[in-house]
C-alpha cells in the first residue's frame, strides 16, 4: 500500500532541505541588494532635499534682508522692519 519507500523519503526530505538552502542563499542577497539600492536611493533623496531646503532658505534670506535695507531707506515703520528681522531669526 506504500506509493514510497523510506529511502524514497528519505532523499525527497534531503532534496527539500537542498533546496531550501539555496533558495534562502538567494532570497537572502536579493535582499541585501534591495536594502542597499533603497538605502541609496533614501541618500539620494534626503540630500537632494537638504540641497532645495538650503537654497531656498538663503534665496529668503537675502530677499528679506534687502527689503529691510530698502524700507529703513525709505523711513519705514521700525514694528515692520523689527517684524522682518524676527523672520531672519
Amino acid at each position: 500500500m506504500d506509493r514510497f519507500s523510506q529511502s524514497d523519503i528519505i532523499a525527497a526530505k534531503k532534496r527539500v532541505q537542498e533546496m531550501q538552502s539555496r533558495a534562502s542563499q538567494f532570497v537572502e542577497r536579493e535582499d541585501r541588494a534591495d536594502n542597499n539600492n533603497i538605502n541609496n536611493e533614501n541618500n539620494v533623496a534626503e540630500k537632494s532635499a537638504n540641497n532645495d531646503d538650503n537654497s531656498s532658505q538663503d534665496k529668503s534670506f537675502f530677499i528679506i534682508l534687502a527689503l529691510i535695507m530698502l524700507l529703513s531707506k525709505e523711513g519705514a515703520d521700525n514694528s515692520l522692519i523689527l517684524a522682518l528681522l524676527y523672520l531672519l531669526l
